[in-house]
Order: C-alpha cells, then sequence, then structure tokens
C-alpha cells in the first residue's frame, strides 16, 4: 500500500512539475558584467508548437525552428509511462499539423524522428 502512494505521490509531483515548467514563458538570465557586477535579464519564451525529445545529448535545431515555427525541446532521459505516452501524443499531433502544411518534407530538415512517431 505505501508503495503505491509514493508511486502515485511521485508521478503526481513529476506531472505538476512538468505543467509548471510549460506555463513559465520568461528566462531570466544571470551574468557578470566587465566590473563583476550581477545583471540580470528577462527574455520572452516564443509559445511555439514543439517535438519533445528525451535525452541527454541534444541538438540544435534552430534553423528547423525558423523555417517551420515548431521546436524541439529535451527532457531527461529517465521517464515514466505517463510522460511517454504524453510525449508521443503531443509528437503525433506536431507532425499531424506540419504533414497538413508541408507534406513530408519537414522530416528530412528536422534530421531525427521525434519520440514515438
Amino acid at each position: 500500500m505505501k508503495t503505491s502512494k509514493s508511486l502515485f505521490l511521485t508521478i503526481a509531483l513529476s506531472f505538476s512539475a512538468t505543467i509548471l515548467a510549460q506555463k513559465n514563458d520568461e528566462i531570466k538570465i544571470t551574468i557578470k558584467d566587465s566590473k563583476g557586477k550581477k545583471v540580470q535579464t528577462i527574455e520572452k519564451k516564443e509559445n511555439l508548437p514543439h517535438f519533445i525529445q528525451f535525452g541527454i545529448m541534444s541538438k540544435n535545431h534552430e534553423s528547423f525552428k525558423n523555417k517551420y515555427k515548431v521546436d524541439v525541446v529535451y527532457q531527461n532521459c529517465v521517464i515514466s509511462p505517463f510522460i511517454s505516452q504524453q510525449a508521443k501524443e503531443n509528437n503525433l499531433a506536431v507532425a499531424k499539423l506540419l504533414d497538413e502544411k508541408y507534406g513530408d518534407i519537414w522530416k528530412k530538415d528536422l534530421e531525427i524522428t521525434p519520440y514515438g512517431l
């Protein structure tokens, strides 16, 4: 009984953290200027549709993002069955949108196979 409660709590916390992370539309960057003083800047993130990928190695997809207005977001390599299913459904929906608008050419430009496709 304790195992199932702790498993449920872990999944619930992971899910809520994922939702909260996706709602944040600002990036705070703190750097030091030439005098060693800390300077903080805030940049707005774009709310673009995105593929979800898992793993520790990420690639730069900036040209794909600029051309198709779709981003690729990399998450860590430890995933639950729930997050896996969520990523598959998200990636299938994004792929469907791209297929309807551009056909199959976007797949070559992306240079990876999105998780679950």
